[in-house]
Protein backbone atom coordinates (compact mmCIF):
# COMPACT_ATOMS: atom_id res chain seq x y z
CA UNK A 1 0.00 0.00 0.00
CA UNK A 2 1.64 3.63 -1.61
CA UNK A 3 1.02 6.52 0.86
CA UNK A 4 -0.67 9.48 -0.14
CA UNK A 5 1.63 12.87 -0.03
CA UNK A 6 -0.25 14.20 2.91
CA UNK A 7 0.24 10.87 4.80
CA UNK A 8 3.32 10.47 4.53
CA UNK A 9 3.85 14.50 5.82
CA UNK A 10 2.02 13.71 9.01
CA UNK A 11 3.87 10.50 9.87
CA UNK A 12 6.87 11.98 8.88
CA UNK A 13 6.24 15.15 11.47
CA UNK A 14 5.01 12.17 14.22
CA UNK A 15 8.40 10.54 13.96
CA UNK A 16 10.03 13.47 14.11
CA UNK A 17 8.72 14.99 16.98
CA UNK A 18 8.80 11.70 19.22
CA UNK A 19 12.36 11.53 18.55
CA UNK A 20 12.79 14.93 19.22
CA UNK A 21 10.99 14.47 22.39
CA UNK A 22 13.46 11.42 23.25
CA UNK A 23 16.36 13.62 22.73
CA UNK A 24 14.90 16.50 24.76
CA UNK A 25 14.14 13.66 27.63
CA UNK A 26 17.61 12.50 27.61
CA UNK A 27 19.06 16.02 27.41
CA UNK A 28 17.31 17.64 29.70
CA UNK A 29 15.49 17.46 33.16
CA UNK A 30 11.77 19.05 32.19
CA UNK A 31 9.52 16.89 31.65
CA UNK A 32 6.91 19.28 30.44
CA UNK A 33 8.62 19.93 27.21
CA UNK A 34 8.93 15.81 26.77
CA UNK A 35 5.20 15.43 27.29
CA UNK A 36 3.92 18.26 24.54
CA UNK A 37 6.68 17.17 22.24
CA UNK A 38 4.94 13.72 22.64
CA UNK A 39 1.88 14.69 22.65
CA UNK A 40 2.12 16.93 19.35
CA UNK A 41 3.85 13.60 17.78
CA UNK A 42 1.06 11.59 18.74
CA UNK A 43 -1.47 14.42 17.33
CA UNK A 44 0.43 14.01 13.94
CA UNK A 45 0.18 10.59 13.98
CA UNK A 46 -3.77 10.67 14.66
CA UNK A 47 -3.74 12.88 11.51
CA UNK A 48 -1.48 10.79 9.44
CA UNK A 49 -2.83 7.94 9.66
CA UNK A 50 -6.37 9.15 9.43
CA UNK A 51 -5.01 10.69 6.05
CA UNK A 52 -3.75 7.29 5.34
CA UNK A 53 -6.84 5.19 5.75
CA UNK A 54 -9.04 8.04 3.81
CA UNK A 55 -6.92 7.98 0.95
CA UNK A 56 -7.09 4.28 0.61
CA UNK A 57 -11.22 4.20 0.61
CA UNK A 58 -12.68 4.51 -2.90
CA UNK A 59 -15.03 7.60 -3.52
CA UNK A 60 -18.62 6.68 -4.15
CA UNK A 61 -19.43 7.78 -7.61
CA UNK A 62 -21.79 9.88 -6.55
CA UNK A 63 -19.57 12.11 -4.40
CA UNK A 64 -16.97 11.93 -7.55
CA UNK A 65 -19.43 12.91 -9.90
CA UNK A 66 -20.65 15.95 -7.34
CA UNK A 67 -16.66 17.43 -6.75
CA UNK A 68 -16.44 17.23 -10.69
CA UNK A 69 -19.14 19.23 -12.01
CA UNK A 70 -20.47 21.62 -8.42
CA UNK A 71 -17.80 24.20 -8.93
CA UNK A 72 -20.06 26.18 -10.27
CA UNK A 73 -23.00 25.55 -8.16
CA UNK A 74 -20.79 25.73 -5.04
CA UNK A 75 -21.35 28.18 -2.31
CA UNK A 76 -18.69 30.03 -1.60
CA UNK A 77 -18.67 33.52 0.65
CA UNK A 78 -17.75 36.79 -0.96
CA UNK A 79 -14.90 38.80 -0.27
CA UNK A 80 -15.09 40.49 3.32
CA UNK A 81 -13.43 42.54 5.95
CA UNK A 82 -15.70 41.11 8.90
CA UNK A 83 -13.82 37.81 9.37
CA UNK A 84 -10.72 39.70 9.89
CA UNK A 85 -12.34 42.17 12.23
CA UNK A 86 -13.89 39.29 14.33
CA UNK A 87 -10.78 37.76 14.77
CA UNK A 88 -9.15 40.32 15.97
CA UNK A 89 -11.80 41.60 18.57
CA UNK A 90 -11.47 37.62 19.66
CA UNK A 91 -7.59 38.39 19.75
CA UNK A 92 -7.72 41.55 21.75
CA UNK A 93 -10.77 40.18 24.21
CA UNK A 94 -9.58 36.71 24.86
CA UNK A 95 -5.67 39.00 26.04
CA UNK A 96 -7.92 41.03 27.86
CA UNK A 97 -8.20 37.93 30.31
CA UNK A 98 -4.66 38.45 30.50
CA UNK A 99 -4.14 41.81 30.50
CA UNK A 100 -7.51 43.24 32.34
CA UNK A 101 -10.98 44.69 31.71
CA UNK A 102 -9.29 47.34 29.70
CA UNK A 103 -8.65 44.95 26.58
CA UNK A 104 -11.89 42.61 26.99
CA UNK A 105 -14.59 45.10 26.61
CA UNK A 106 -13.09 46.85 23.15
CA UNK A 107 -12.41 43.66 22.16
CA UNK A 108 -15.98 41.99 22.66
CA UNK A 109 -17.24 44.90 21.65
CA UNK A 110 -14.92 44.50 18.02
CA UNK A 111 -15.75 41.04 18.04
CA UNK A 112 -20.21 41.58 18.23
CA UNK A 113 -20.01 44.53 16.15
CA UNK A 114 -17.91 42.06 12.87
CA UNK A 115 -20.32 39.22 13.65
CA UNK A 116 -23.69 40.75 13.31
CA UNK A 117 -22.31 43.37 10.02
CA UNK A 118 -20.62 39.24 8.76
CA UNK A 119 -24.61 38.42 9.52
CA UNK A 120 -25.77 40.91 8.16
CA UNK A 121 -23.95 40.72 4.88
CA UNK A 122 -24.69 37.09 4.61
CA UNK A 123 -28.67 37.39 4.45
CA UNK A 124 -28.25 40.08 1.65
CA UNK A 125 -26.80 37.58 -0.40
CA UNK A 126 -28.89 35.92 -3.16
Amino acid sequence: MTLSVEARIFLGIAAFLVLLGLVYLVGTDESAGVAMLVLAGAMALVIGGYVAVAAGRPRPAAAAAAAAGSAARAYLPEASIWPFGLGMGLVLMLNGFALGAWAVLPGAAIATACTVGYARQSRRRD
